[in-house]
């Protein structure tokens, strides 16, 4: 009989930490997951002093330039204009 108390006592922490809900990420975290929205200061500046943490991928694009397009949401893209505008940052 002492087996049944103890398999019900080690079964409900367990049932109880089954249920737990695995954390979920912020809307903004999803919406901006390589930190875009740390650089959109500098949006409208001409050649812009830009400094991306050591690891960071990102790329710099001319809008009247041909560009590679894959999806790289961990990825920064400056797009500048003719004139070294910066014109939008965003994640791809």
């Amino acid at each position: 009989m002492k087996r049944h108390y103890l398999a019900a006592a080690l079964a409900v922490p367990l049932a109880l930490a089954a249920c737990a809900a695995p954390p979920e990420e912020t809307p903004e975290a999803e919406a901006d997951p390589c930190g875009s929205a740390r650089y959109t200061h500098l949006i409208g500046q001409t050649s812009p002093t830009i400094t991306v943490p050591e690891g960071q991928a990102y790329r710099i694009a001319r809008e009247d330039e041909p560009m590679t397009m894959e999806l790289i949401q961990e990825r920064l893209t400056f797009m500048f204009d003719r004139r070294g505008e910066l014109l939008s940052v965003s994640c791809s």
